[in-house]
């Protein structure tokens, strides 16, 4: 499980498995499974971003929907305000193959755990109980242009999510509605326009004024940039990390954009099919990439200067399908520095620096042959990989490198992105 240790946490998940059927045949039998997220394991702590990045298909947007309750799980738990007496005890009893020991339970930790599910896991709420977590929770859609309704005034796309938990009277709704649209750079006359009136920057506005109308906690941010300019992008983002400074926001940002990622993150947690293979602090990450499939997504940036070259890692073959998993470590098939033991055996994510959680054999870890230099910066590196150095991103042109995020996982005043000239 990648969580960080005394950090006060919004959700902790346990152990998260989304398979969605696959029917074929005469009578639409069951025929297999894609299993989309397969044992994922992680915390975020209250006002900190989390940044999930990884390639197309690798499950990141299943997950996002998956900690909103928008999807109901295979199995595995979302625990929402969980204390951190209890939170440590879940960690303690272990969570399953691909986010700790999963070893088994006696019969009173087992009770223990089912009372913990029964009370905060956001899978077993209903009634009012389940429409007040969901007043704390929302998310800003990738698409600006199919998120929102066409039929709708923009004052009713803000003012939905306030009627609907029945906050305030129309007077107060439409007040929130007028105070959100100029929070995020656009004019009160706008609440009387259809969405079809405006560009993808002002509906993707439009949808962050939606996704904050009822004041929530934590929102998840799924691509929130990827249909923009990149002049627009700035601005999208420097507002929401302004918002999520006023408002104490916790995030889940979704992203291809390495580079977006690290100005917005805290910490990055790295997807691949289905599963979690590695997470630390934003910066540690961009140092010192562990797992080959990280430092593969990072020798990827492109560097904005055509005569400066970069030692790339090529990744061979093609992204197996979520339907049919390579055996042992998934990414084995790929992987320049593959063993005989990753075709056989799922390696754990487990710890092998401070905050620092991967989930390749190249690091036994503390239960390993190699388990003395866990936690001491001597990792074990049984393959020639490419240099840290060759991996470290370039800051935008023309701009000086943006503040580095608080490692202490705290919101702070971070520098704004550059002007669109210089991007």
């Amino acid at each position: 499980m990648v969580y960080v240790e005394g950090a006060d946490e919004l959700l902790l998940v346990e152990d998260l498995h989304k398979w969605f059927p696959i029917r074929g045949g005469v009578f639409s039998s069951h025929i297999g499974d894609v299993r989309a997220v397969d044992g994922v394991s992680f915390s975020l702590a209250r006002g900190e971003t989390v940044g999930l990045v990884g390639e197309s298909g690798c499950g990141k947007t299943t997950l996002g929907r998956l900690l909103l309750r928008l999807v109901e799980p295979t199995g595995g738990n979302v625990y929402y305000r969980l204390p951190k007496a209890e939170s440590d005890r879940i960690r303690a009893a272990g969570v399953g193959p691909n986010g700790g020991a999963g070893t088994a339970a006696s019969p009173e930790t087992d009770r223990e755990l089912q009372r913990l599910r029964q009370e905060y896991s956001i899978y077993r709420f209903s009634g009012k109980r389940l429409k007040e977590m969901r007043r704390h929770m929302s998310i800003v859609f990738q698409d600006p242009f199919s998120s929102l309704s066409p039929r709708m005034l923009v004052r009713d796309i803000i003012t939905e999510p306030l009627a609907i938990q029945g906050l305030g009277t129309r007077q107060e709704r439409y007040e929130r509605a007028a105070e959100l649209i100029q929070a995020v750079g656009l004019n009160p006359d706008h609440l009387w326009r259809f969405p079809h009136e405006f560009s993808g920057g002002q509906r993707q506005r439009i949808g962050i004024a939606r996704a904050l109308a009822p004041h929530p906690e934590f929102v998840v941010l799924d691509e929130p940039t990827s249909a923009l300019d990149v002049s627009v992008q700035a601005q999208i983002l420097n507002i929401l990390r302004r918002l999520q400074r006023d408002e104490n926001l916790t995030y889940l940002f979704i992203s291809h954009h390495l580079s977006v990622v690290r100005a917005m993150s805290n910490r990055i947690l790295v997807m691949y099919l289905g599963q979690i293979v590695e997470g630390t602090d934003t910066e540690e990450l961009f140092e010192r990439p562990l797992h080959p499939y990280t430092q593969a997504l990072l020798a990827a940036i492109p560097i904005p200067d055509p005569e400066l070259k970069r030692e790339r890692i090529i990744l061979s073959g093609d992204v197996p399908s979520p339907a049919a998993p390579p055996s042992g470590c998934r990414f084995h098939t790929r992987c320049p520095a593959v063993m005989p033991i990753c075709s056989r055996v799922e390696p754990p994510l487990i710890p092998v620096r401070k905050n620092h959680w991967v989930a390749c054999h190249l690091y036994p870890g503390p239960q390993g042959a190699a388990g003395s230099a866990a936690g001491t910066g001597d990792l074990p590196h049984r393959v020639e990989l490419p240099a840290v150095a060759a991996l470290r991103p370039i800051p935008f042109a023309g701009a000086e490198k943006p503040e580095e995020p608080p490692r202490d996982h705290l919101p702070t005043d971070n520098p704004p992105f550059p002007a669109a000239a210089a991007l």
